[in-house]
């Protein structure tokens, strides 16, 4: 009874929510909680479910599984896309999302890292995905170690397939006494090494990073044959000899052909199986939350019990397009372009630096940064970011809002930036801001935005009306 008046009471409050135009995204699962301490756990009984957490990449990379199974045509697909990936967002998504046909139905949910934690062995995922481990929000999670303990205390609760990044030497590391349900995915080392010799001079791309600098085990120095970017990488411990775990999926790529504005191709290889992907959605970094999101669906597959899962899971990913906020681009008048990139982190923020430094179409740079609870009150991780290698290829123009203005226009303006160059204000004249970057923007260029989390969420909303895009839960 506790549990039915729970439901009755979420979807009260969500279709209140709905009638005044609200998003409704944590709210009713929040007062379902209230009703029902066990709430979830009921609702996500006899589910199949697939978790994806992680510092970055997780909107990205549960967007990606969502639109590869449904685009499978025999399944339906409920998620918590909107990134409401608290508690309160994961019961809301179980209670009050509805399949809507007689397909068999798969939840995809994004979980944030301490949430996990506390909900995984309520939601008893046959999937769990470990994107990667980058230091953010550190007065909330405080240091690496203790999110990937929290992943860790998490993942033991359940009997999930692991999917882990072994570039990541943290999450690496969350395989150890669970070799018998761990599967890993990343870069070819080949590919790494070949693009490293290449492309010496791309720092965006080499340069190291302090958040996983030494073995959690012995406390040395990790050693690198090659990298990716921040600390992924075919890194080893020359004490106790942990090293990049040997992959399962991983992925091949050449940076001359790419990266591009317009996305990528390359491979993915499973064993002796290789199939060429043609990615949409632009960034190094999302070659990772593909084969990931590959690595995911083929996993489903094959619990599923059908055949040529991988192939499947492949040729699935060509449907996959730009999730609210990550790479998404809209179309504005004169053949202008608007492109909104989250960033919360310095890995984050380094690597859209990097994309937006080499993007073919970038012609005005927006900055966007807040301090609130969700993004973290200490914004001093700016200071973390490389942004000198970078700033003279970025656009000439550079503009800046967000309540932490005054901070980020100082960052850049220490980069080396001339302050003529530069123009700010209060958020409150963001969208004024804005519209200004886009009319000084020449014709069939790209104006990048790049906010951190309630500062996009703030933007988007008040570009729904200035533009007619669509809002974020619709």
């Amino acid at each position: 009874m506790r549990f039915g008046i729970s439901k009755l009471a979420a979807k009260t409050v969500k279709l209140g929510l709905r009638l005044m135009g609200r998003g409704a995204t944590t709210l009713p699962g929040k007062t379902a909680l209230k009703f029902d301490p066990d709430a979830i756990k009921k609702a996500a009984e006899g589910k199949f479910i697939i978790t994806v957490t992680g510092t970055n990449g997780k909107t990205t990379t549960s967007h990606m599984i969502s639109e590869m199974i449904a685009s499978l045509g025999d399944y339906e697909v409920i998620n918590n896309i909107s990134g409401a990936n608290l508690a309160s967002g994961i019961a809301t998504t179980l209670i009050c999302e509805k399949p809507k046909t007689d397909k068999k139905t798969i939840y995809v949910l994004e979980t944030d890292e301490a949430a996990f934690a506390k909900i995984a062995g309520s939601l008893k995922p046959k999937i769990s995905v470990v994107t990667n481990l980058f230091r953010d929000q550190l007065d909330r999670y405080g240091e690496l170690t203790h999110t990937r303990d929290l992943i860790a205390s998490g993942i033991d609760k359940t009997s999930a397939k692991l999917i882990l990044n072994s570039d990541d030497s943290l999450v690496a590391a969350l395989g150890k006494g669970r070799e018998d349900r761990s599967l890993f995915f990343g870069m070819s080392k080949e590919s790494m090494t070949y693009n490293n010799k290449t492309y010496p001079s791309r720092k965006g791309v080499l340069k190291a990073s302090s958040d996983a600098v030494y073995c959690p085990e012995c406390k040395v120095k990790y050693e690198y044959n090659s990298r990716s970017f921040s600390h992924l990488g075919d890194f080893y411990c020359p004490s106790c000899g942990f090293k990049s775990p040997s992959t399962t999926y991983e992925v091949i790529y050449d940076l001359k052909n790419s990266p591009s504005d317009e996305g990528y191709v390359f491979e993915i290889k499973k064993g002796e199986e290789k199939e060429e992907l043609s990615l949409k959605i632009p960034g190094m970094h999302n070659l990772y939350n593909t084969c990931a999101a590959v690595s995911a669906v083929t996993e489903m597959l094959k619990l599923e019990g059908r055949e040529e899962p991988f192939k499947k899971a492949c040729k699935a990913s060509s449907e996959v397009k730009a999730a609210f906020g990550r790479m998404e681009k809209i179309d504005l008048p004169g053949g202008k372009k608007l492109c909104i990139l989250l960033v919360k982190n310095p890995a984050g923020l380094d690597r859209s630096l990097s994309f937006v430094s080499e993007a073919h179409d970038a012609k005005s740079l927006m900055f966007l940064l807040n301090s609130n609870i969700a993004d973290g009150k200490d914004v001093s991780w700016i200071w973390d970011v490389d942004f000198e290698s970078k700033v003279d290829m970025l656009p000439k123009k550079i503009y800046v809002s967000g309540e932490r203005y005054g901070d980020m226009l100082l960052r850049v303006n220490y980069s080396g930036k001339d302050k003529k160059d530069l123009e700010s204000a209060p958020m409150s004249d963001a969208v004024k801001l804005l519209k200004k970057a886009v009319e000084e923007c020449e014709e069939g260029g790209c104006v990048y935005v790049l906010p951190n989390y309630t500062a996009m969420l703030d933007l988007r909303g008040r570009l729904v009306s200035e533009l007619g895009i669509k809002d974020f839960w619709k």
